[in-house]
C-alpha cells in the first residue's frame, strides 16, 4: 500500500512539474491567460489589467484599462474645464490593429487639446469591443459610459451593424438583441440564461490565471472545428450586408426589418442619452469599396451601386430623431485620392480595418465637427 501511495504520489508530482513547466514555456513565449471572460450585459467583456496581443492585421499588445476597455486609464469625475467625450463602437473602435496611440480617438484628443482654448481641455475615452451591435453600444453606454458623464456620447457606426443587431442574421448569438414589440422595443437578454453560455462561465480561475488553459481549449476547439462547413449566417452576411445591403440602391425585401430594427436603436439611443444631458453623434464610417480610389471606380461601372445609401439613410434618422450624423466616407475618398495608398490592411479588394493612416483619416475628419462647436451645444 506504502509502495502504491509513493507511486501515485510520484505520478502527482511529476505531473504538476510538467503542467508547471509547460506553464512556465507559454509564459515566456509570450502568451497570456484568457482576457475576456462572458458578461450578461453584451455578452462578453475584457477583464480590467489583462494583458493582450493581437498579431493580425498589423498588431498590437499592452493591457486593458482599469474598467477593462482598450484605452488610457480615466477617472470617473470629470476634471473642470474638461468636455469629455465617451466613444462606443465595435472592433473599429477597440483597433487592436494599430498600436494605442496610433488609434483615431488618442489622435482626436490630441488633435482637440492642440488647438483648445487656454485653460479648457478635452479628454476623449473609448469602450470599443470587437463585434459589438449597435444594441451592445447602446448597453455599454447605459452600463458603463454613463457613470462617467461624458458631454459627448459618439457613436462609431459600422456598415456590417444592421446585420448584428438583427437576431436572424447576427454571426453572434450570445449577446442581447432588441425585439419590436408593436410600438416599443423589448430587450431580449436571455442569452445569459443559455445552458452554452453558463458553460463559459466554469473554470473562471485557470482562465484568469493559467496562459496554457487558453492553448489547450483552442487546440480543442480546433480539433471539434475540423471539416466543418461554413455556417448559413456567414455565407448570408457576405453577400447581403457587404453589398446589397449598404451599396445596392435598389430596397431589398431582406433589409426591411433590420434596418428599421436600427433606427428605433438609434432612435431610443439618442433619447436616452439626450435625457441626460448629453449630446449624441454618429460617425458613419464606410467600407474600402465605397472609398478606395479604384475599388470605388470599378464599383460605379454598376449603375445599381450607390456608395452612400447607408450615410444618407443614418442621415434621414438623424434629421428625425434630432442627432447629427458626420459620414467619414468622403474624406476616405478624398485621402485615398491624394495619398495613393491603402488606408485598410489586407490586400486590394480584401481590405479589412483601418491602418495607421486610416485611423489619421478618421480623426481628422472627427476633428471638423468638434471644432466646428457643435460639441457645446445643448442637446
Amino acid at each position: 500500500m506504502k509502495k502504491l501511495a509513493a507511486n501515485l504520489f510520484m505520478m502527482a508530482f511529476g505531473l504538476a512539474l510538467g503542467v508547471g513547466c509547460a506553464e512556465l514555456g507559454v509564459r515566456l513565449a509570450g502568451f497570456a491567460p484568457f482576457n475576456s471572460q462572458p458578461d450578461p450585459v453584451i455578452g462578453y467583456r475584457h477583464r480590467p489589467h489583462a494583458k493582450f496581443r493581437f498579431a493580425g492585421e498589423g498588431g498590437s499588445h499592452g493591457r486593458f484599462n482599469a474598467h477593462g476597455w482598450r484605452d488610457v486609464e480615466h477617472a470617473i469625475d470629470k476634471p473642470a474645464g474638461t468636455t469629455r467625450i465617451l466613444f462606443v463602437g465595435d472592433s473599429y473602435t477597440a483597433a487592436f490593429q494599430v498600436a494605442l496611440d496610433s488609434t483615431y480617438f488618442r489622435r482626436l484628443e490630441r488633435m482637440l487639446n492642440a488647438n483648445a482654448p487656454a485653460g479648457h481641455r478635452y479628454e476623449v475615452i473609448a469602450m470599443g469591443q470587437d463585434g459589438n451591435s449597435t444594441t451592445a453600444d447602446y448597453l455599454t453606454w447605459r452600463t458603463w459610459g454613463a457613470a462617467f458623464h461624458p458631454d459627448v456620447v459618439a457613436l462609431l457606426f459600422i456598415p456590417n451593424d444592421m446585420a448584428d443587431n438583427w437576431r436572424p442574421l447576427a454571426l453572434e448569438q450570445a449577446r442581447p438583441f432588441f425585439v419590436e414589440e408593436g410600438d416599443s422595443l423589448r430587450l431580449d437578454g436571455s442569452f445569459a440564461d443559455d445552458p452554452a453560455f453558463r458553460r463559459g462561465t466554469r473554470f473562471q480561475w485557470l482562465k484568469t490565471h493559467s496562459a496554457l488553459w487558453p492553448l489547450v481549449r483552442k487546440a480543442y476547439a480546433n480539433a471539434r472545428g475540423l471539416g466543418r462547413p461554413t455556417s448559413p449566417q456567414l455565407q448570408a452576411a457576405e453577400g447581403g450586408y457587404y453589398r446589397t445591403w449598404n451599396y445596392d440602391a435598389r430596397v431589398t425585401p431582406d433589409t426591411i426589418a433590420a434596418f428599421r430594427l436600427t433606427r428605433r436603436i438609434l432612435e431610443r439611443f439618442a433619447h436616452d442619452v439626450q435625457a441626460g444631458g448629453s449630446r449624441f453623434v454618429v460617425f458613419a464610417a464606410g467600407f474600402a469599396p465605397a472609398e478606395d480610389e479604384r475599388l470605388l471606380a470599378e464599383a460605379r461601372a454598376d449603375s445599381t451601386f450607390d456608395p452612400d445609401k447607408t450615410p444618407r439613410w443614418l442621415a434621414g434618422v438623424g434629421a428625425v430623431a434630432g442627432f447629427d450624423v458626420v459620414p467619414l466616407s468622403p474624406a476616405f475618398r478624398v485621402a485615398s485620392d491624394s495619398l495613393r495608398k491603402p488606408l485598410w490592411f489586407g490586400p486590394h479588394g480584401r481590405y479589412g480595418h483601418w491602418n495607421e493612416a486610416g485611423h489619421q483619416v478618421a480623426a481628422q475628419a472627427m476633428e471638423g465637427w468638434f471644432r466646428a462647436g457643435t460639441a457645446h451645444e445643448q442637446p
